[in-house]
């Protein structure tokens, strides 16, 4: 199933965008001064990535949220983002009880679940994005793709993007071939090794996503950061260590995006990667914006992870661990 749903990714942007161009956005009754977006997992990611893309135009600070609580400066001046893929996510219910009590303006993106329920009931905007598997990872085109609508329906945002999607659509048609053998490559290369990936800062949710594809899909470990900031912390860890460097491998994901400065700095890191670590491997997307260059590289390491799920002979749909874990949650 996790095959089919990674080769559906492009159809998956492609009606997203018919369900964000549908949307009614009330007016909030105070101006917005903030936004707060909270979820986990498959549903919290999308936070970390619309952070990014949008932040050339954004007019508000954007808090992203992945807890019980809320901040305490959330008041009716705040825009709360709801974020949950199956609408039952304990933690983002109970931060949207605390929300409620402080008069914020709500906007929820589920497929159902008591989220939806709530967002009728009460009024609230909201996005009804398709539930065509419980795999909320697998559907991150639709929620964040709702989250993009929301900026720019509640205006909160000047950063054009349904140019970048009509981008994308193109780039993964015409490089789907291209994207699966340089994703069986990146595969090969991280069986049975620790994947460590590094990127620019504006790459950090694409790689944190990345990180978490490993972590389900695959079912192993995967290390992610960012320049220039490991190199004020982590690039020391490298000094030592060999028993776990010798079985890690570097992906460093360069773009003519990166900063100036950064391109610079990860000259220079790669010379320490490549004495320290089992293999380092550089990879640059395609694209010419950070939204189509940022989904390039999300369907490219989703397969990455559905490949490296083969090698190590596990199911990449299935994360037992997980539904383990809800379960003794629920007996509390």
């Amino acid at each position: 199933m996790m095959q089919s749903l990674i080769e559906g990714f492009r159809a998956q942007l492609q009606k997203a965008q018919e369900i964000g161009k549908s949307l009614t956005f009330t007016a909030p009754n105070q101006p917005i001064q903030n936004v707060v977006i909270a979820g986990l997992g498959g549903s919290g990611i999308g936070g970390n990535l619309v952070e990014s893309f949008m932040a050339s135009g954004l007019k508000v600070p954007v808090t992203v949220s992945k807890t019980y609580t809320v901040p305490n400066f959330v008041s009716a001046h705040t825009l709360f983002i709801a974020c949950s893929f199956s609408g039952n996510t304990e933690e983002t219910l109970q931060a949207l009880e605390l929300v409620e009590q402080r008069g914020a303006k709500i906007f929820c993106v589920t497929s159902g679940g008591q989220l939806l329920e709530k967002a009728k009931s009460a009024g609230y905007d909201f996005a009804q994005i398709p539930n065509e598997a419980p795999c909320p990872r697998a559907f991150l085109g639709y929620s964040l793709t709702q989250l993009l609508y929301a900026f720019k329906g509640y205006k909160l945002s000047d950063t054009e993007f349904e140019a970048a999607y009509t981008e994308t659509l193109a780039l993964l048609e015409n490089n789907a071939t291209d994207i699966q053998e340089k994703a069986r490559e990146l595969a090969n290369a991280f069986y049975n090794h620790l994947p460590v990936v590094y990127a620019d800062t504006h790459f950090g949710g694409v790689i944190t996503r990345f990180q978490q594809q490993i972590n389900e899909n695959s079912k192993q470990l995967c290390h992610a950061h960012v320049f220039p900031e490991m190199n004020h912390n982590e690039l020391v860890g490298w000094e030592s260590g060999d028993s776990v460097r010798n079985k890690t491998a570097v992906l460093m994901i360069r773009s003519g995006l990166d900063h100036e400065r950064v391109k610079i700095r990860m000259d220079i890191c790669k010379n320490i990667f490549e004495e320290k670590a089992a293999k380092v491997i550089e990879l640059e997307p395609k694209g010419t914006s950070l939204i189509t260059q940022s989904f390039y590289l999300i369907h490219l390491l989703d397969w990455v992870s559905f490949y490296l799920a083969e090698k190590n002979g596990v199911d990449p749909f299935q994360v037992n661990i997980i539904m383990h874990l809800k379960g003794e949650l629920a007996k509390v």
